[in-house]
């Protein structure tokens, strides 16, 4: 029977890869060195496989398909971010398994052996698997392209892979790459819940999830959750298991917190005044405020943002010569219009997406900047 030797959920916050000097760089270093301390204990427990439950954000899939759970069955994986990229092998056997498995027990798992990755397992692969040669198992789970799969769901597909994995031999570790509280690109982008966040915290240390599990995705979007879907099939392979709080920072843009689950830890969470339910949040929205679904008309814009943050000539052309870049792009004057101006409130207003107009915005900014260094 396969047995899972080590847990965790993890930030996988660009900014930790990047690290622009207009960040909180030590907040950012609290994060990396709680990745880097679950780093050791895989050392200690030595997996045979790593399973890595990650998120898309617009960077593997495209609106030509947006499946809501996909496994990655190449011989190898590519994680890539800007201009930096790693490359892990796949346990292909497990992978099998796994995707024959689930299937079985009714789960319509979508399945690609040419799917390339973003940030959300580039900052994993680097800061927990680092040199440590296991190989991986990538699943992604849909957060930010309603519509979305309930927390029950996420959860019931943890269980299910569980299931399809209790006959083989190896030690399996799992990383649930997302959370907390953030709203990329959103008007919201600077407002994080972090009572919220408190909370959630909370209740894992008291190993208490029914009151998570019965959110639905629209409640998860008010108040800048979504991406806790990956705790969500990682609590339902392991079991709901309480979890200790390796680190939680408060960005202005973000509640970076990593938690470990397994092995147990005798690291207490410290929670020094109870925190109410949901942090004090009441939910008021009936549908989705921050990630909606994006409207056909947006395609050729959202298009041209995804090229200029996963294509180095389209980027490049565009932060040396704005102008002509524009006039190439085959957008509207409105839309061209707003990608002139400063941040992204604009471009979302004019339906790009949030993740799309921010992600944009920062590979912009960052590029103008290590043009500016060199001179």
């Amino acid at each position: 029977m396969a047995d899972i030797v080590a847990a965790a959920a993890a930030v996988h916050a660009p900014q930790l890869l990047s690290r622009p000097p207009y960040e909180e760089l030590d907040k950012l270093d609290h994060s990396t060195d709680a990745l880097k301390r679950f780093a050791a204990v895989l050392e200690e427990t030595r997996p045979d496989a790593v399973l890595v439950i990650g998120i898309d954000h617009l960077e593997t899939f495209w609106l030509e398909a947006v499946p809501t759970f996909t496994l990655v069955m190449s011989e190898e994986c590519e994680a890539v971010y800007t201009d930096r990229s790693l490359r892990r092998a796949v346990h292909t056997g497990i992978a099998k398994d796994l995707l024959r498995g689930v299937i079985a027990q009714d789960f319509d798992l979508t399945y690609s052996q040419e799917a390339v990755l973003g940030h959300a397992f580039l900052t994993p692969f680097e800061y927990i698997l680092g040199d440590l040669d296991v190989p991986v198992v990538p699943l992604l789970v849909n957060t930010y392209l309603p519509p979305l799969p309930s927390p029950r769901r996420c959860h019931a597909l943890g269980r299910a892979i569980a299931r399809a994995l209790a006959d083989r031999p190896e030690r399996i570790a799992v990383i649930a790459s997302g959370g907390m509280s953030h709203f990329p690109g959103t008007s919201r982008y600077t407002a994080p819940d972090y009572a919220f966040d408190r909370w959630v915290i909370q209740e894992t240390a008291a190993g208490r999830y029914d009151e998570l599990l019965d959110l639905t995705p629209v409640n998860l979007d008010e108040v800048g959750e979504s991406e806790l879907l990956t705790w969500c099939v990682m609590l339902g392979m392991i079991g709901d298991r309480p979890g200790s709080l390796l680190s939680y920072q408060e960005l202005s843009h973000h509640g970076q917190g990593v938690l470990q689950f397994l092995p147990p830890t005798a690291a207490a969470t410290p929670a020094p005044e109870p925190v109410p339910r949901y942090g004090g949040h009441e939910f008021t929205a009936d549908d989705f405020l921050y990630y909606r679904f994006p409207e056909p008309s947006s395609l050729p814009l959202n298009r041209f943002l995804r090229r200029i943050i996963t294509e180095g000539d389209v980027r490049a052309l565009f932060v040396t010569d704005q102008a002509r870049s524009l006039a190439e792009s085959g957008l509207r004057p409105d839309e061209r219009e707003a990608l002139r101006g400063e941040g992204f409130d604009q471009l979302v207003g004019l339906g790009a997406h949030p993740l799309l107009a921010l992600s944009a915005w920062q590979v912009v900014k960052n590029a103008k900047a290590a043009r500016t260094a060199a001179g």
